[in-house]
């Protein structure tokens, strides 16, 4: 096929771009064939979806599996293919693209039916730009340039059988030859490459690569990071070598690590540093001392380190929490000294000169936490708290016996400054501590925990808690059961009073009804006989008389049995006006001033409580006018929610309590009132003393 002009192409694309629109400006998507990648690229994800039909020219850039990127004059485009299409093409090629839009996962693309080669065209010029740039999320699919220090190289056959300048994390097989970690400053890339590379050549050189910008992205189309595609036969292109391809003899001191220096050529590059090893985890980290500093490495390499063995390191200067670190980092083991000692602490103030060093002190245990994985700790110590953590994985981890409250001492690796709020600037003094136990050694109990611990008290004052609950309940249900038997015998005696009541009524309408109008007739005929008997013999007439207060006696006898066996009063009055009517009866023409009071609401109480209670008012009032001789009675009701209250008092001669009572009608009466309270199952309160009057108060439960 003949070779097109790059300006030709230009034009071609350029008068598309102009054709498609204005098409797209007079006419419905829905029959509209979209010509160029911007086009699809400013589709959103709901118009992408509608599988718009397309029909694209551009450059090949690159395939993946059912899958290629392309560019036209005006964006790059991501497009996928149900079979392969792509497999004879190469970067560089003109292609021509039918197909429809495709929402994506993360950007619109395209999903082609047709891929045909018309020709081949110079590639594009990549677009110059940075890594943070990449992170913005909006070169997805875009062909760019970028540059940064190759911090590792993976290749799928590498193994960490030896040490050597490539991160010796395990490659799962995959389709690219090597796969490239790339920084620029803070920032880092992936780079996967289709060739395979050298790592002593690349590792910590300064590069120049090209290639395609994807993004790993979740389910909600955000994307998480990029990743940098690069085709066949591109390989990155040295800038500046490796300042540090492999271990020399001129290690730098630790404490020299992101210290002042006005030149900084070393800025970003590897550095080699030499340390007697304090702890190692195999695959995770290691941590060196290196005289009065010390640091945290991070390395992949499984080579178990045991204290006190002597290495060298390369690896990538980074900023640590409080001091600095070394990432991506290699080792080698060069020699053997003795295991260090745990530097000892007297002040939380000395910590910042020991970040990531073997540190003990003194302390107080206050806290273990048990979790799968590891041991959290809170100690008291150093005029502050500090965490601990004992990983799992160390002999004895199921078994220990710590106990809060112990004295202790503990060693470890000490991490200072986490989660504390930085200074803005000028020098910041770390008060927070976190201690990195190697195993259940660096914890030495020196005082066993009281056997009164928090967590005994705890349990204590939980059980107390308990068992007071439970009595509490028990108590609730007791009182409950007994209530309910209290409303049954209640409810019984009423229906009991009731039925007495209903009885002694009708018997009191038998006597009023035949008795009492016989009485009354009797009455009647004997004074109009003894009115007519002006003839008769003296003793007769005498005898008349007799016969007369006989019937009239007899008569008020039954009056006075009627009103004792039925309360009429009640059925037409309440309790207030009931004892009103009976007090002003007793008292009337007598001298003496009475008076009723209620306070509370007023209510209609149970027949028998009313009855029994008018009938306490009634014998007191009573027991006042015959033999206290009183100036004053007065008559109390109090109402509340749940009692009723009736107090009589009087400011009669009064008696003597402790003592029989002179009346013995009096004390009968008063021993009326008792049972008559006790009955209802309530409290009377009898107060008297000699020419101090009388009180009597009763209590009744409603």
């Amino acid at each position: 096929m003949s070779r097109i002009n790059p300006k030709t192409y230009a034009l071609l694309a350029i008068c598309l771009i102009a054709k498609s629109t204005i098409c797209l400006s007079q006419t419905d998507t829905s029959s509209v064939e979209l010509t160029t990648a911007a086009q699809i690229r400013a589709l959103t994800a709901e118009e992408a979806a509608q599988q718009i039909p397309i029909r694209l020219r551009g450059c090949f850039m690159a395939k993946e599996v059912l899958s290629f990127a392309m560019q036209d004059e005006t964006d790059s485009l991501f497009v996928f293919t149900h079979t392969d299409l792509t497999q004879d093409l190469e970067h560089g090629d003109l292609i021509e693209v039918i197909g429809v839009t495709n929402r994506g996962d993360y950007a619109p693309c395209a999903t082609a039916t047709s891929v045909t080669k018309i020709g081949e065209i110079d590639p594009p010029e990549p677009i110059r730009t940075t890594i943070d740039t990449l992170y913005t999320g909006q070169m997805d699919a875009q062909w760019v340039e970028i540059t940064g220090i190759v911090r590792s190289v993976e290749r799928p056959r590498e193994n960490d059988s030896t040490p050597s300048t490539v991160s010796p994390e395990p490659i799962h097989e995959v389709d690219w030859g090597s796969r490239l970690k790339l920084a620029d400053g803070d920032t880092q890339l992936v780079v996967e490459l289709r060739e395979e590379l050298e790592p002593l050549k690349y590792v910590d050189a300064k590069v120049r690569i090209v290639g395609h910008c994807f993004y790993l992205h979740n389910g909600n189309r955000q994307f998480v990071r990029p990743i940098l595609h690069v085709p066949e036969k591109l390989l990155p292109e040295i800038i500046l070598p490796p300042s540090r391809s492999d271990f020399g003899d001129n290690p730098i001191p630790i404490a020299s690590l992101f210290t002042f220096d006005p030149f900084g050529s070393d800025a970003g590059h590897r550095v080699q540093v030499r340390g007697v090893v304090t702890h190692h985890r195999p695959g995770l980290a290691v941590w060196l001392r290196d005289g009065e500093q010390s640091l945290r490495i991070e390395s992949p390499q499984t080579l178990e380190l045991r204290p006190g063995d002597l290495v060298d390191v390369l690896g990538f200067p980074d900023l640590g929490t409080y001091s600095p670190m070394l990432s991506d980092s290699v080792f080698r083991k060069i020699g053997q000294k003795e295991a260090p000692d745990p530097v000892q602490l007297d002040s939380i103030w000395e910590i910042s000169r020991h970040d990531s060093n073997l540190v003990t002190f003194e302390a107080r245990l206050s806290e273990i936490q048990h979790y799968p994985d590891k041991v959290e700790l809170l100690l008291q110590g150093l005029d502050t708290t500090i965490k601990g953590t004992l990983l799992n994985g160390h002999n004895g981890f199921r078994k220990l016996k710590w106990e809060p409250g112990s004295k202790v001492i503990i060693s470890g690796i000490a991490a200072v400054g986490e989660g504390e709020e930085l200074p803005l600037n000028g020098l910041w003094w770390p008060q927070s501590l976190h201690l990195l136990l190697r195993s259940p050694s660096d914890l030495v109990v020196l005082e066993d925990a009281p056997w009164l611990t928090a967590e005994r008290i705890s349990w204590l004052l939980a059980t107390v808690l308990l068992v007071a609950i439970a009595t509490i309940a028990t108590i609730v249900l007791a009182s409950r059961h007994r209530l309910k038997e209290q409303e049954q015998r209640r409810a019984m005696a009423e229906s009991e009073f009731s039925a007495i009541l209903n009885e002694r009524n009708r018997v009191a309408r038998e006597i009023h009804d035949t008795l009492s109008q016989n009485i009354g007739a009797i009455s009647v005929q004997l004074e109009i006989v003894r009115t007519q008997a002006n003839g008769l013999d003296e003793t007769l007439r005498s005898h008349l008389g007799t016969a007369h207060t006989l019937a009239r006696n007899a008569l008020a006898d039954a009056r006075d049995s009627i009103w004792n066996m039925r309360s009429q009063v009640l059925e037409k009055y309440d309790l207030k006006e009931a004892i009103e009517r009976i007090l002003h009866q007793m008292t009337d023409d007598t001298g003496i001033s009475a008076s009723v009071e209620t306070i509370g609401e007023p209510r209609r109480l149970s027949p028998v409580v009313e009855n029994n209670l008018l009938r306490i008012g009634q014998e007191a009032i009573t027991n006042a006018c015959k033999h206290a001789n009183p100036k004053q009675i007065e008559v109390r009701i109090f109402y509340a929610r749940r009692r009723i209250e009736l107090q009589i008092k009087d400011d009669g001669i009064g008696f003597d309590t402790e003592s029989v009572p002179a009346f013995e009608n009096r004390n009968f009466g008063l021993v009326g009132i008792r049972e008559r309270v006790e009955l209802l199952g309530g409290d009377v309160e009898i107060k008297s003393r000699l020419g101090r009057g009388t009180l009597i108060n009763a209590t009744v439960s409603i």
